[in-house]
């Protein structure tokens, strides 16, 4: 396994620690009452066109506005500028203005962001991006690690078919880099299984519409063939079971490896029994990204690329005693926290309005 360059720890004051039930992996912000400033901190998101980024916009303004009343911060704000690169950069240039300490960002372009940001760090805001790379040494990032991540979900489902058979691939956005990181890590195990077939192979965009067309296609055009599992990036578990159960197959015995946990996906696993394995870009990335530019703006040393464990789930059993939210509607992101809850939410707070 990839060693990760590097993984959020921070040692949690004691007034915090006596509010938490369980320790924590994760980094935490300091606590109030210490004598540190309270800072001004902005989320510059990109767009909101998908659960997983309302998630993000969700678990930021849930946390900082704890963090508001704790006293570590003195302001927060969001803003979402949808795909549009220049109105993002416009975005980012009022934030510098209204004399925030530090931007978190989700870059709506891998490139064109880097010299608005760039300018940001040299007036002294600590930036972080997340889940979307910055390359730039004065840009901190914040991430999984996305060719481990493609690894997973590969291995479990090959080891599962017994090295042999035939599969359908959902990917997510064709060119990005983290699709391609992705492929990379799938690849690297199914160069070593000659007998594992692509049948065919779409890109669902990371979304539930566009994942269940790309599964209805590929149903109608394999299904015929013999499906013997199928392997997917993320977002397409629900519409998965649906379509092989539309062409009559038994979903107990087809594996299907899901790169997210969507409540729907859970829901199919817990009460249809189904042999999956899922793992996840986590949106609680932006609650670390957060703690990143607390412990920069703190004084700290801190590395430029922090590498987070993802999430896994490869049981019924698991998914049904730590996932599955059944008050929760389908494209409710069981992942919102990490094991020890270590940004102490709560699905209210986080869930969709």
């Amino acid at each position: 396994m990839k060693k990760w360059v590097s993984v959020v720890l921070v040692t949690v004051a004691l007034v915090f620690m006596a509010s938490c039930s369980r320790g924590s992996s994760q980094a935490a912000a300091p606590a109030a009452g210490d004598g540190k400033k309270a800072y001004k901190v902005a989320f510059s998101n990109s767009y909101v066109g998908n659960a997983w980024r309302t998630g993000c916009v969700n678990i930021f303004n849930a946390y900082t506005s704890r963090l508001v009343k704790e006293g570590v911060l003195s302001k927060a704000y969001c803003s979402s500028a949808g795909d549009d690169v220049q109105a993002q950069i416009n975005e980012i240039r009022n934030m510098m203005s209204e004399g925030y300490d530090a931007i978190v960002t989700i870059a709506a372009s891998a490139t064109g962001l880097n010299s608005v940001l760039e300018e940001a760090a040299d007036r002294g805001i600590v930036v972080v991006a997340f889940d979307a790379q910055i390359d730039s040494d004065k840009v901190y990032n914040v991430n999984t690690d996305q060719v481990e991540f493609g690894r997973l979900l590969a291995d479990w489902l090959v080891k599962e078919m017994g090295g042999k058979g035939n599969i359908l691939w959902i990917k997510g956005i064709e060119g990005t880099a983290i699709t391609n990181m992705r492929t990379e890590g799938m690849n690297n195990v199914l160069k070593n299984y000659p007998d594992i077939k692509v049948l065919g192979e779409g890109f669902g965009k990371w979304d539930l519409s566009t994942s269940a067309e790309v599964m209805a296609n590929l149903m109608s055009a394999h299904a015929s063939k013999g499906i013997n599992g199928v392997l997917c990036e993320g977002g397409g578990g629900h519409s998965i079971v649906e379509s092989l159960r539309e062409y009559k197959y038994d979903v107990t015995k087809i594996p299907i490896s899901e790169g997210e946990f969507f409540n729907a996906f859970m829901k199919d696993w817990v009460e249809l029994g189904l042999n999956a394995f899922a793992t996840a870009q986590p949106p609680y990335l932006v609650a670390a990204a957060v703690d990143v530019a607390l412990r920069v703006l703190n004084g700290e040393t801190v590395d430029k690329m922090t590498l987070i464990p993802t999430p896994t789930c490869s049981s019924q059993q698991e998914a049904k005693e730590k996932w599955y939210q059944p008050t929760q509607e389908g494209g409710f992101l069981c992942d919102y926290t990490d094991n020890d809850n270590t940004w102490k939410l709560t699905i209210a707070e986080v869930a969709p309005k």
